[in-house]
């Protein structure tokens, strides 16, 4: 049976895609700092093979003891890691607490590094495993009044396409999902001005089945959606004052 460990496993696009592995037979590790909400779903027998635990991915020790805790279970087996775990806060960069911006570094940076690092011993001894990291269309070009969440996935994407030339010796496929405003918690906390064009575009449930299909997939990264398409497309091929005002135009800066 394959298995898929999960990090931020017990909502949103986390939960979307540990339904959606199960639906396909997998057995699924549901990892989140929200302990309770992951209790719930293995005592709900919405899934027929998996286990759970806490896990905070800004601490070692909590990832390294998760690992463990979903080895146990699958006997050393890690064909995919979702690399999920995110936070996100919006708003003004000179007006936004230096907490909210340490909590994304910490979380959306180096507790992705973290996980991936630790991870690498499982998923080198599993063959054809994959490394998939939660990026962002923001990764594609800054984005106003989402600064520092923009830089983190800027560097989520750049790990991304490293790890992937890197650990390919390793029978390991790194890649990344770059998906636009998705219909959570976190996407419903992003800024009014951004929210008026910049519309919800996708629900976790899409997102979920598009990270199942890039598993066995080839590239390094994909845009999801029309409009991260688009964005992806007017970055590679127009000069930076089209990009500008493409940017201040969606995020209603014009």
């Amino acid at each position: 049976m394959k298995t898929v460990f999960i990090t931020g496993a017990a909502s949103g696009i986390g939960l979307a895609t540990a339904r959606r592995f199960a639906a396909d037979g997998w057995f699924v590790g549901l990892y989140d700092i929200n302990q309770e909400g992951v209790d719930k779903l293995l005592q709900s027998g919405e899934f027929a093979n998996a286990c759970g635990a806490y896990c905070n991915v800004m601490d070692r020790d909590s990832i390294q003891q998760a690992l463990d805790h979903f080895s146990n279970q699958t006997q050393g087996r890690l064909d995919v890691l979702v690399n999920n775990a995110g936070v996100l806060t919006g708003g003004e960069f000179h007006q936004i607490d230096s907490k909210a911006h340490d909590m994304m570094i910490s979380i959306n940076i180096k507790g992705l590094t973290d996980v991936a690092q630790l991870a690498f011993p499982l998923l080198k001894q599993t063959p054809n495993s994959t490394l998939l990291n939660l990026c962002s269309v923001s990764s594609v070009q800054g984005i106003p009044q989402l600064a520092v969440y923009s830089a983190s996935k800027f560097y989520v994407n750049g790990l991304t396409e490293a790890l992937n030339v890197e650990w390919k010796p390793y029978g390991i496929r790194v890649t990344c999902v770059k998906p636009p405003i998705v219909n959570t918690a976190m996407g419903a906390s992003l800024p009014e001005q951004i929210m008026q064009r910049m519309a919800v575009d996708l629900l976790p449930e899409q997102v979920a089945e598009a990270i199942y299909r890039a598993v066995p997939g080839s590239n390094a990264g994909y845009l999801l959606g029309l409009k991260a398409q688009m964005m992806g497309l007017v970055t590679r091929l127009c000069p930076w004052f089209i990009r500008r005002k493409m940017i201040a135009y969606v995020t209603s800066y014009n």
